[in-house]
């Protein structure tokens, strides 16, 4: 039975229900699956994506990871991230926030360590790192904005969220020099911002597609299907997550998931793919026995969960 576009979105656009939509990422079964450029990702898909831990591995192995995030009245945001990033793997999980936060980093992440922000901003500062993330309740002002501008000249790709979104909304000359296999991931008032109002999804979908090609980046557009738009123009629909997630918070875990699964190693698209992927099923596994579920407990539900798919 073939599945179309519409069971994705939440308008009723005419367009998007005469989509295909193929499932898997493999080879595809009709001729409609192998032209369309939709796919709904399976279980098998990301078996085959995730790299098993290896014996004689070391934290050395699972890379180095670097969170910006956090203001005075939003050091929430970088915890969170944070502890995406570390249960999601990252060997090693380094984060800038403002000084007055290190009681509270130190306190509840003890793994995590701290790197001041004017340290970041020197070409070789950033050497050290295999994944950079940058935004989660960073701020708007004048300093934040001078950060980001600064850290983009240093050329490297970011997986870019919250606040540095809506800082590239009022600064395109710095979203026209991102660098290429960056990731972005803006929910649909994000988008809109980024590249203008829309009216309904599929409008929403074809910019989305346009852009990562034009940008050469990856885009996680997150509802409550997320998609995840590659390089090439390809829209991988991810299924997992459910409505007991829909707390503040979810997003900087997500962040910074997808953070720890590119210092991992993992290519743009896959580390998207494998983030939204397993956030979603940890909210969904927690959903079983619960209501509604918190962001830190889709952090920490995260080995467990990972765990158990691989069996």
């Amino acid at each position: 039975m073939a599945i179309f576009l519409d069971s994705f979105i939440p308008d009723s656009d005419p367009h998007s229900k005469v989509q295909v939509v193929g499932t898997g990422l493999g080879k595809q079964n009709t001729k409609e699956e192998e032209t369309s450029p939709y796919r709904l990702i399976q279980s098998d898909d990301i078996k085959k994506l995730f790299k098993q831990r290896t014996a004689f591995s070391y934290k050395g192995t699972y890379g180095h990871a670097l969170i910006i995030a956090g203001a005075p009245q939003t050091m929430g945001a970088a915890l969170l991230a944070s502890k995406g990033c570390l249960y999601a793997g990252a060997g090693l999980t380094t984060t800038s926030m403002p000084e007055s936060g290190l009681v509270a980093l130190n306190t509840s992440l003890p793994e995590v360590m701290f790197v001041k922000r004017k340290a970041l901003l020197k070409n070789e500062a950033l050497t050290k790192y295999n994944a950079i993330s940058i935004g989660p309740g960073l701020g708007k002002g004048a300093k934040a904005v001078q950060t980001l501008a600064q850290l983009f000249a240093l050329k490297r790709d970011f997986i870019a969220d919250a606040d540095a979104l809506n800082i590239l909304a009022l600064r395109p000359d710095l979203l026209a020099v991102i660098e290429k296999h960056s990731i972005i991931t803006p929910h649909l008032k994000e988008f809109d911002n980024l590249f203008g109002k829309h009216t309904n999804w599929w409008d929403r979908l074809q910019t989305a597609r346009k852009k990562a090609i034009q940008l050469g980046i990856v885009i996680v557009l997150k509802n409550q299907y997320t998609f995840i738009v590659s390089q090439r123009g390809e829209v991988l629909i991810n299924s997992t997550g459910n409505p007991a997630m829909a707390q503040g918070g979810m997003g900087d875990v997500l962040t910074g998931i997808i953070t720890a699964y590119v210092a991992q190693g993992y290519p743009a698209k896959d580390a998207a793919i494998l983030g939204c992927y397993f956030h979603g099923k940890a909210g969904d596994d927690l959903a079983a026995d619960v209501f509604n579920v918190t962001a830190s407990q889709v952090a920490m539900q995260l080995p467990k969960t990972v765990k158990d798919f691989l069996g």
